[in-house]
C-alpha cells in the first residue's frame, strides 16, 4: 500500500497533543523527511544502487549517495517516532498525553 501523506498527517495529528506547538512542529518534519525519503527512493529506482560517476577524465563506479541519506532520514524518522512515544507503550519524553 502506497502512502498518502495527507492520511499520514491525518493520522499523526490524531496521535499526539494538538495544543503543543513542539509536537506540531515534530509532526511537520516528520512529513518533510518522509517526502524526501521517498524521492530519494525514486532516484535509486531511476538510477540503480550502483552509478558511475565522472571527474574530469576519470570515471569510476560508486554506490549510489542517495542510498546513504536515505538511511540517515529513515534513524531522522525513528527518532522522531521514539520521542512521540511510537509503539513503545510509554509516554514522550515530554510527558505530553498522545490522543
Amino acid at each position: 500500500m502506497k502512502y498518502n501523506l495527507k492520511k499520514l498527517e491525518k493520522e499523526l495529528a490524531g496521535r499526539i497533543d494538538k495544543d503543543s506547538q513542539v509536537q506540531r512542529e515534530k509532526v511537520a518534519r516528520y512529513l518533510s523527511l518522509v517526502a524526501t525519503f521517498y524521492d530519494l527512493e525514486k532516484y535509486v529506482e531511476e538510477k540503480g544502487p550502483i552509478v558511475t560517476t565522472q571527474n574530469g577524465s576519470q570515471q569510476f563506479i560508486k554506490a549510489n549517495p542517495a542510498i546513504q541519506e536515505k538511511n540517515k532520514i529513515n534513524m531522522q524518522l525513528l527518532a522522531i517516532e521514539k520521542s512521540f512515544g511510537f509503539g513503545t507503550g510509554e509516554d514522550p519524553p515530554d510527558g505530553s498525553d498522545l490522543v
